[in-house]
Formats: structure tokens, C-alpha cells, sequence
């Protein structure tokens, strides 16, 4: 199973977001689950709209190598940099407005990073069983 395609990232993000806010609502109640629950939704959907951006422009720049390859590259920043400022402002209006824990929202906003390490740890577990097979993989033997 290939952990690192965004398909199943992005599957992945959504079950540890889930885990936490169960966790959360578990541990710290209501209020703080609300918090991971908004931080999660807000990174998992900001992660989402990346891997789509970086899909069109890498499509538009297949299609057009050269004369597009600025173009493209200048409107993948500024959707990039759009994309910054409204997480920022969702992010200031949710702390400012006292709608979400402080505490929950990080945690929240951590979804995706926690998502790769543990994808990263995955694939380095998968990696040392692969070394510690002496086929490593092959269907016959060196020895």
C-alpha cells in the first residue's frame, strides 16, 4: 500500500483529525473539541486546495512547457499567498471572536503535520522490515 500517495494522505488526515477531537472531546470536553474540530477542518481543506493547485499547475505547465511556464508559476504564488492571508484572517477571527479553545485549534492546525510524521514513521518501519529481509524483496536468496 503506497501511505504517501495524497489519495490516501489525505484519507489519513481525516482519520487522525477524527481521532483527535474524539480524543479531545474525551480528555478536555466540548469546547476543546470544537477547537481541533475547526483547526483540523480549516488545515485538512488548506492541504486539499494545495494538492489541487499543484495538480493544475503542473498540468498547465505538461501542456505548455515554455511559453506557460511563468504564467503558471506566478499564479500558483498568488493563489498560494491568496490562500495564506484568508487562512490568517480565518485563524484571527476565530481567536479574536473567542469561537474556538486556543489550545484545540493548535492542536487542530497540527492534523496534516502529524498526519506525515506518522506517514514518515510508516514507511520507515515498512523500510527496515525491507533490510531485515535478506531478499529484500527479490524472489531468491543471495546465500
Amino acid at each position: 500500500m503506497e501511505i504517501t500517495s495524497p489519495r490516501h494522505l489525505k484519507i489519513a488526515n481525516w482519520s487522525v483529525m477524527a481521532v483527535l477531537v474524539l480524543a479531545g472531546y474525551l480528555w478536555l470536553g466540548r469546547e476543546f473539541a470544537l477547537g481541533v474540530l475547526v483547526g483540523g477542518l480549516v488545515v485538512v481543506i488548506n492541504f486539499h486546495l494545495l494538492h489541487q493547485a499543484l495538480r493544475g499547475t503542473f498540468g498547465q505547465l505538461a501542456n505548455n512547457p515554455r511559453e506557460g511556464a511563468g504564467q503558471a508559476k506566478a499564479w500558483f504564488a498568488f493563489r498560494q499567498l491568496l490562500r495564506f492571508f484568508v487562512l490568517l484572517a480565518i485563524i484571527f477571527l476565530l481567536v479574536g471572536q473567542g469561537w474556538a479553545n486556543i489550545f484545540g485549534l493548535l492542536l487542530g492546525l497540527s492534523t496534516v503535520v502529524l498526519t506525515l510524521m506518522l506517514a514518515a514513521l510508516y514507511e520507515t518501519i515498512q523500510l527496515k522490515n525491507k533490510e531485515a529481509n535478506p531478499s529484500h524483496g527479490t524472489p531468491h536468496s543471495i546465500s
